[in-house]
């Protein structure tokens, strides 16, 4: 049997893997290294930086990030002497560089400061009944967060008391213009003159996702009246979008951009429609969408939630939900002229009347009942928004 002695002499060759992408000889790896005095003697603690193609890499031999752990095995590295045709067996220590990306303070924040309430929620939804998940997710879709009404009142009435001369000054530049402080509906110009400058089209999808749906949208624009029976017929698409097929404008570039707006529309209505748990992973969203369109509504719309030794998990608070909507209903709103029969989304988005025109009021929007069963949300300039009572009306707005 072949044999072969160990050379001891110092300390382990320290061998480095990346986890993904090509390396080259130029790459350039920082080490920090700390001596920790265990039961076994001296062991070297490492941790390794390198940096490539503007993104950060970490690795170490210790802790959670150590991929090659030495408790039930050695490593060993030959060198291969050419000089004198043998090979030199040193101990060595392998170390995997992964990408690290900073979290986010921001998110950090908005999952550690819940309140006990959205704790209790979060607990039935992970392991409580059927029943009790069930009514936790009813409650959280008709509730709308008192926090975005507020806000949403107190920025409008703010907003509004802003005298001719403030106003002036701030028409000069674009980047002043006054725009809302909650986070459940869209930047909004309060000084608009006309209902489309009220929210820009920019701010509810932007102009890297409406490039990507050029080819998908061309099912809509090119689609005939077969193909509209067969999808009334298989619910391939919202009634909302079928509607505004039947009816997309003659002149082609304007064609093609009512075709973007209605397959983001189709996307993002969708993913309203996803439950919680079916959002929870890494990658929730179907693999047949465009990869720009899953990266911009996964990153808009969610937060992700990372922990030391957890999984990956991924969440979408009451706010963020309501911010969905509010895109919805923007988006909507300029594909009708801003004059919006809410009857198809009471039905695609399985709302009620009074939680849309109560969701629309908070854009702006003022509403009338059309018919029986229907309203009809309008949006007008100048901007109005609900009314912000006293306390000693329990802030309620009507």
């Amino acid at each position: 049997m072949s044999r072969f002695e160990v050379d001891t002499d110092g300390s382990p060759i320290t061998l480095v893997r990346y986890s993904n992408g090509t390396t080259n000889n130029k790459l350039a790896v920082k080490s920090y290294s700390k001596e920790d005095y265990g039961q076994d003697g001296t062991f070297q603690q490492q941790i390794l930086t390198s940096c490539v193609d503007g993104i950060s890499y970490v690795g170490s031999n210790f802790g959670i990030k150590n991929r090659f752990p030495t408790d039930s095995c050695k490593y060993y590295m030959g060198i291969h002497d050419k000089s004198i045709g043998k090979i030199r067996v040193v101990p060595a220590s392998l170390i995997q560089l992964e990408p690290w990306f900073q979290e986010k303070e921001e998110d950090s924040l908005a999952f550690t400061a819940t309140t006990f309430k959205e704790k209790r929620d979060a607990l039935q939804t992970e392991f409580g009944s059927g029943r009790s998940q069930r009514a936790v997710n009813k409650r959280l879709r008709e509730k709308l967060d008192e926090d975005m009404v507020a806000s949403t009142a107190e920025t409008a009435i703010n907003s509004s008391n802003v005298n001719h001369k403030e106003i002036a000054e701030t028409s000069a530049s674009p980047s002043t213009e006054l725009k809302t402080q909650s986070e459940a509906i869209p930047p909004y110009n309060i000084n608009a003159k006309t209902p489309d400058e009220v929210y820009l089209l920019k701010d509810i999808v932007s102009n890297e996702v409406l490039t990507c749906l050029i080819d998908v949208s061309s099912a809509l624009t090119c689609s005939t009246k077969e193909d509209l029976a067969m999808w009334r017929k298989n619910k391939t698409y919202f009634s909302y979008i079928l509607d505004k097929v039947e009816a997309l404008s003659e002149i082609p570039q304007a064609r093609l951009l009512q075709g973007q707006c209605l397959m983001y529309l189709q996307y993002l209505m969708t993913f309203y429609l996803m439950k919680s748990m079916e959002l929870r992973g890494k990658y929730p969203l179907p693999s047949e969408w465009p990869g720009t369109v899953r990266y911009y509504l996964l990153d808009k719309f969610t937060l992700e939630v990372k922990e030391p030794g957890q999984r990956f998990r991924r969440c979408v608070p009451s706010r963020m939900k309501d911010l969905v909507l509010s895109h919805i209903l923007v988006l909507c709103l300029k594909m009708n002229e801003f004059s919006l029969d809410i009857s198809h989304l009471m039905t695609d988005l399985k709302l009620s009347a009074k939680k849309l025109t109560t969701h629309a009021s908070f854009l702006g929007c003022s509403s009338k009942k059309s018919k029986p069963d229907g309203y009809t949300v309008t949006l007008k300039v100048p901007l109005t928004f609900p009314v912000l009572k006293d306390k000693q009306s329990k802030n309620k707005i009507f």
